[in-house]
């Protein structure tokens, strides 16, 4: 039993790098329960020790993705200048390999349980984090926030948003630029940060909306 519960982590973990495969190749709908068993090489009991449902295997598959970002995040904060972690934890890019196929998946099957469960995640995961930033720059006087974490709440849910194209086609410049304004008036009705900060901000927005939308012409040149 002990050799049981010894190998038990490494092994699961070990099969929800398999099921991401798995989904990455046929989709999460059209993946069978039968088709992971056989990937997973495992009996039917066998299964069930590990998982209960195909459900929850997509959730496994989504916790360690974001798991592991938040953890990457966690490592490497104390080496970003202090005024500049916030947007580092919101607008920069993993390199994690498990995380960004994990996220070339989620954006390749909008509309599904898939991108719902990872956009639900994306919000909530990061949360404890961001209001430790948060507090850490009241206590500095960088912001000024009476509520740190409800503002952290309401920038994530701002800041996922606006970034996942899914959810808000591109648009044009003129859209591009009102969500942008409409983001820092948020941002800075929230905790009242130096202009500075916001100057950053919106560079940092405006760079990610030209990324998104080269690619966006760069698919549309492929279709064509």
């Amino acid at each position: 039993m002990a050799r049981t519960q010894k190998n038990f982590a490494p092994r699961k973990d070990e099969l929800v790098q398999i099921a991401l495969d798995i989904f990455l190749e046929k989709g999460y709908e059209r993946t069978k329960i039968s088709d992971l068993q056989k990937a997973f090489g495992l009996t039917k009991g066998g299964m069930y020790h590990y998982f209960s449902s195909k459900e929850e295997i997509l959730d496994e598959v989504i916790d360690k993705g974001i798991s592991e970002i938040i953890d990457s995040f966690r490592r490497e904060l104390p080496n970003v200048p202090e005024e500049d972690r916030l947007l580092y934890l919101l607008f920069s890019e993993s390199t994690n390999d498990f995380t960004n196929r994990l996220f070339q998946y989620a954006s390749s099957d909008t509309g599904s349980i898939v991108s719902y469960k990872m956009r639900d995640q994306r919000i909530k995961a990061p949360l404890p984090l961001m209001t430790e930033i948060i507090k850490q720059y009241v206590e500095t006087g960088f912001y000024t926030c009476d509520y740190p974490e409800e503002a952290a709440e309401i920038i994530l849910l701002v800041a996922v948003n606006i970034s996942d194209h899914t959810v808000w086609p591109i648009g044009d410049e003129k859209k591009q630029k009102n969500r942008i304004d409409n983001m820092l008036l948020i941002w800075e009705n929230c905790v009242h940060p130096p202009q500075s900060h916001l100057d950053r901000l919106r560079e940092i927005i405006t760079n990610y909306y030209a990324q998104m939308t080269l690619q966006k012409d760069a698919r549309t040149e492929t279709e064509e």
